[in-house]
């Protein structure tokens, strides 16, 4: 497993991710997410709506990886949609994908 799938294992572990399309938005909302990852392979429908609440509220995105690969690395089986609430983490996700 490379290094942002590590980063993103150990930030679960800590609590600075929410995972999943209704928490994301939530997150988003409430001006806590910093940064959200969507999964390259997520649907175009799941793309389409987390984009339009990034885009509405100021939030930044980035599309990585793959559905499964997300999942394992953070202990679930698919993983499309996540938010990063930690600056120090999503600085790191953004330099280095």
């Amino acid at each position: 497993m490379n290094k942002i799938y590590s980063m993103l294992g150990l930030a679960r572990k800590g609590g600075k991710i929410s995972i999943g399309f209704d928490v994301t938005v939530t997150e988003i909302k409430n001006k806590k997410s910093v940064l959200v990852l969507i999964a390259e392979d997520a649907s175009e429908k799941t793309k389409k709506n987390i984009l339009y609440f990034c885009k509405n509220h100021n939030c930044e995105y980035i599309e990585y990886g793959e559905k499964e690969l997300l999942g394992k690395s953070l202990g679930r089986k698919m993983v499309s949609v996540l938010s990063i609430n930690d600056d120090n983490i999503a600085s790191y996700l953004l330099n280095n994908t």
